[in-house]
């Protein structure tokens, strides 16, 4: 009946479909009128979705209304052609919202709402659907951090063909860290990266350099811009702009013994950005009445999950994500059971936020963190 309705026209098929709110009532009651909708948007801050009326493809969407309780899906009918029309089916819905996730190959255009057996029960004159943008990064620039987007790299030239060696040096203790063996030939630039990993793990926070070894020392030539010298560091401070890291011993770890606190209560104005201290998995994400707009991120290269809570917005990431260090990842709030703009932050032991960790005191890595970043 979609098809049909769709090449006799969307007025004459609506007119049929709404018919019956207009039968006489028998015994006081009657069928209910079309759905009425009054907004379609992001269900949550995500990248590029601002306007109204905008979706991003593979995230998740509202239609909020009423008499939407008829609804059991909807088509994204894009453009005239009938073969770039894709359904939508809905996670969550409701007499007055619909909530789904929008089709890897939706297009913008008129959204259909459906009833049973795909009967047509209104439309949305036009959504507009976009790309979903790529994470911000909004870690420094200067420094490298373990899962970050960027790794240290240092490129080199030699004068004659070869095997060039390559050290990498933690100037703190002058110890090395990793070697590089690399076949060289003169003309051609050669390079390597650092991940942050050395044979103990994760290097600790400090200041490396890459440096030439052996023959290769007289031999090589460093590329200007290459990661001759740098800062490392395996977390990231999560505020991104003026902060405090508590007020009161309430804030603190345990509350200062008058309440049950599992975390830090660092203060800030609301909207300053937050980043991921360590990138990792989202493990969850979403509201609760006392965390409000929440995210806990399984850490990468760790066994601990860290947790951020009072965000101003939803999170523009969902359980599952992948997620790397100094991703944006929410603004400074006050939502959910919170007093002050504030993030509430929590570190968790394996195997997890109550799946059986424990909550540890997260303020002596925060003010570490703090102290680099």
């Amino acid at each position: 009946m979609f098809r049909r309705a769709r090449r006799l026209g969307w007025i004459a098929a609506l007119s049929l479909v709404a018919a019956p709110a207009a039968i006489a009532q028998s015994g006081g009651a009657g069928a209910p009128g079309p759905p009425e909708v009054r907004s379609v948007s992001c269900s949550a801050a995500v990248s590029g979705c601002a306007a109204r009326r905008s979706v991003v493809r593979g995230q998740e969407f509202v239609v909020r209304g009423s008499g939407l309780e008829m609804v059991r899906g909807l088509v994204f009918a894009g453009g005239r052609s009938r073969r770039d029309d894709v359904r939508a089916g809905l996670t969550r819905p409701g007499a007055s919202s619909l909530i789904g996730v929008v089709p890897a190959r939706a297009r913008s255009g008129p959204v259909v709402l459906l009833g049973v057996r795909r009967t047509p029960l209104g439309r949305i004159d036009r959504v507009r659907v976009r790309r979903a943008l790529p994470p911000q990064d909004i870690a420094p620039a200067t420094t490298f951090f373990f899962g970050g987007t960027r790794q240290a790299t240092f490129s080199f030239e030699v004068r004659s063909p070869g095997i060039a060696q390559v050290e990498l040096v933690n100037h703190d203790t002058q110890a090395i860290v990793r070697t590089w063996t690399v076949p060289a030939q003169p003309g051609q630039q050669a390079h390597v990266s650092w991940d942050g990993l050395g044979v103990s793990g994760v290097g600790p926070p400090g200041r490396y350099g890459f440096r030439l070894a052996g023959a290769a020392r007289s031999a090589a030539n460093p590329e200007p811009g290459s990661a001759t010298d740098f800062f490392f560091a395996d977390h990231l401070f999560p505020i991104r702009g003026r902060h405090d890291l508590g007020q009161s011993p309430t804030n603190n770890f345990g509350g200062g013994g008058t309440r049950r606190h599992t975390g830090q209560d660092m203060f800030a104005r609301c909207g300053t950005e937050l980043a991921a201290a360590r990138g990792g998995t989202v493990q969850r994400a979403g509201y609760h009445s006392a965390a409000g707009n929440y995210v806990v991120i399984d850490g990468v290269g760790t066994e601990i999950d860290y947790v951020y809570m009072h965000m101003r917005q939803p999170a523009p990431v969902k359980t599952g994500d992948p997620v790397f260090t100094g991703q944006k990842i929410g603004e400074v709030g006050k939502t959910g059971r919170a007093s002050g703009c504030h993030l509430h932050f929590e570190l968790w032991s394996n195997p997890g936020w109550y799946e059986g960790g424990q909550a540890v005191d997260p303020l002596p890595a925060l003010r570490a963190w703090d102290a680099y970043s």
